[in-house]
C-alpha cells in the first residue's frame, strides 16, 4: 500500500490506497542546468523525461504537487487507441495527408504503454485483454459499425462483435446489442503506472522534483530559465506538459482546454463468484451512452465504474446516486451493494475534440487536450517530443505544431459541462 493520493475534502480514492509507492523525489532547492526542463509528473512528462534520459538528454522534471496528482491519477485505467472521434473527424479538420500521419501515430498506443511495462517490469496491474466500445440500445449499432469500418480501414485491429458476445463479454443484460472489440487494448491502475514511469525515469538519469511549481518562466541569452521558490533551472528547450492541470504561470495552456470532469465509484472485492460473473474475461468497457460510462473488474475483483462529473459539495449525493442506479440496471446481481471508493478529476477537452501540440515560443512545446484518451495519448506524445527535441527536427513529428490556442468563455463552458451532466443524471431513473 502506499501514501493516499491528494484529493479533494471527502474523497476516497481507490487508486491512492493501492497504487505502489512512488519513487522519492525532493522539492527543488538548487539552481541546475539540463538540456531540457519537463512541467508535470502525469503521463506526457513522465514519458517525456523517460525517453529523452534513454537518448542521454540531461532533463529536469518539475511537478507542482505529486507525481500523478492531476488526471494520470485519477482516471479509469482504460488504455484505449486513438482519440474518442472517427479518423474522418480528423481528415476533415486538418486534411488526408496529415490526418494519416496523425491517425497512424495513435492507433498503436496501447502497443506502447504495455511495451514499457513490460520493459521496465511495472507493477501496475497491467491487463492486455482488450477494451470494448459497447452498443447501449441497439440503435447505437450503426454508428459502431462506421466507426469499426474507418478503424480498420487505418489498420487497426479491431472487430465487430454481435449481441450474444457483447453479452457474454459484459455480463450485463443491457449491453446485449454488440460492440467494437479492441484486442489489443487494456486495463492498468493508473497512478501506479504514472508512479513506475517516474520510477524508470529517474533510473535513467532524469531528475525529478516535487511540490516545485515554477513561478516564472523567462529567455535568458539562449536558454529558458525556470523559478521556483527554492531553485530554479536553466534549459534549451522546455516541455510544458500540464495539460488540464496547467495553473497560472503555464504560459496560458489553462486557457487552451476546457477543463471537464469525471468522477468513479468502486466497490470492495467482491466474492468471487459474483466477481466472476461481471465482465469475466477482464476488458475495459466504455458505453455509447450520452451520459457515458466506463466498467472494469481490477485485479482484486472490484468493480469500477467511471461517469461525467465531479463529486464537490452536494454533487456528491446526485451522482453516486446516479451511479447507483446505473450499475443495478447494467449489472443487478450487485443490487445493495455499497461502494467503499468515490473520487474525481479533470481532464482536458478541445472544442475540436482532437488534442493540440502547442509551440508557446521558439523550444517551448505545450501538448494538452487529450479528451479523456490521456493513458496512450500521453505516453506516446511524450515518446515523439523526445524524438524531435533530442534531434531537432520535426520533419518526422506525426501530428500538427500549432501556435497557443485560447478557448472561448472555458469557464462558462466547463460549468455548462457540470451542472448540464447533474441535472441529467438527477432526473435519470431509467436506461
Amino acid at each position: 500500500m502506499s501514501e493516499s493520493l491528494p484529493q479533494d475534502a471527502n474523497e476516497n480514492s481507490l487508486w491512492g490506497a493501492d497504487a505502489i509507492a512512488a519513487p522519492r523525489a525532493e522539492q527543488l532547492r538548487a539552481s541546475l542546468r539540463a538540456d531540457v526542463l519537463v512541467v508535470g509528473a502525469g503521463y506526457t512528462g513522465l514519458s517525456s523525461a523517460l525517453h529523452l534520459a534513454e537518448k542521454g538528454v540531461s532533463v529536469v522534471l518539475l511537478e507542482a504537487s505529486s507525481i500523478g496528482f492531476g488526471g494520470s491519477g485519477r482516471n479509469a485505467g482504460l488504455v484505449n487507441a486513438g482519440i474518442w472521434k472517427n479518423p474522418e473527424h480528423v481528415r476533415k479538420l486538418i486534411g488526408e495527408a496529415a490526418a494519416e500521419r496523425f491517425n497512424a501515430a495513435l492507433r498503436d498506443t496501447p502497443a506502447l504503454v504495455f511495451e514499457l511495462v513490460e520493459r521496465f517490469d511495472m507493477p501496475c496491474q497491467a491487463q492486455r485483454r482488450g477494451t470494448v466500445h459497447i452498443a447501449h440500445s441497439a440503435g447505437a449499432m450503426s454508428y459502431l459499425e462506421d466507426r469499426c469500418r474507418q478503424l480498420q480501414e487505418l489498420g487497426a485491429s479491431v472487430e465487430l462483435i454481435g449481441g450474444e458476445r457483447s453479452s457474454a463479454i459484459s455480463g450485463s443484460p443491457v449491453y446485449r446489442h454488440g460492440g467494437i472489440l479492441d484486442p489489443g487494448a487494456g486495463t492498468i491502475q493508473p497512478l501506479s503506472y504514472a508512479r513506475a514511469l517516474a520510477t524508470a525515469a529517474m533510473a535513467q538519469g532524469a531528475s525529478l522534483f516535487q511540490q516545485s511549481a515554477i513561478e516564472t518562466l523567462t529567455r535568458a541569452a539562449d536558454r529558458w530559465l525556470a523559478t521556483t521558490a527554492h531553485g530554479q533551472v536553466s534549459a534549451e528547450q522546455v516541455i510544458v506538459a500540464t495539460n488540464a492541470y496547467a495553473d497560472g504561470n503555464s504560459a496560458g495552456v489553462r486557457e487552451s482546454t476546457l477543463p471537464v470532469y469525471i468522477f468513479q465509484c468502486a466497490t470492495a472485492p467482491l466474492p468471487d463468484e459474483m466477481a466472476a460473473s461481471l465482465i469475466p474475461e477482464r476488458q475495459g468497457l466504455w458505453d455509447t451512452h450520452s451520459l457515458l460510462t466506463s466498467s472494469r473488474i481490477d485485479q482484486q475483483g472490484r468493480l469500477v465504474m467511471c461517469g461525467p462529473g465531479r463529486l464537490q459539495g452536494g454533487q456528491r449525493a446526485f451522482r453516486q446516486n446516479w451511479m447507483t442506479r446505473k450499475r443495478d440496471i447494467l449489472y443487478p446481481q450487485l443490487r445493495g451493494t455499497p461502494w467503499a471508493f468515490h473520487w474525481s478529476g479533470c481532464i482536458g477537452v478541445t472544442s475540436n475534440w482532437i488534442m493540440r501540440v502547442q509551440l508557446l515560443a521558439p523550444g517551448v512545446f505545450a501538448p494538452a487536450g487529450y479528451n479523456g484518451r490521456g493513458i496512450g495519448t500521453g505516453t506516446a506524445i511524450g515518446k515523439y517530443l523526445a524524438d524531435i527535441v533530442a534531434s531537432g527536427k520535426c520533419d518526422d513529428f506525426p501530428f500538427p505544431i500549432e501556435t497557443l490556442y485560447r478557448e472561448k468563455w472555458p469557464t462558462l463552458r466547463s460549468a455548462y459541462y457540470d451542472y448540464g451532466t447533474l441535472a441529467l443524471q438527477f432526473v435519470s431513473n431509467r436506461w
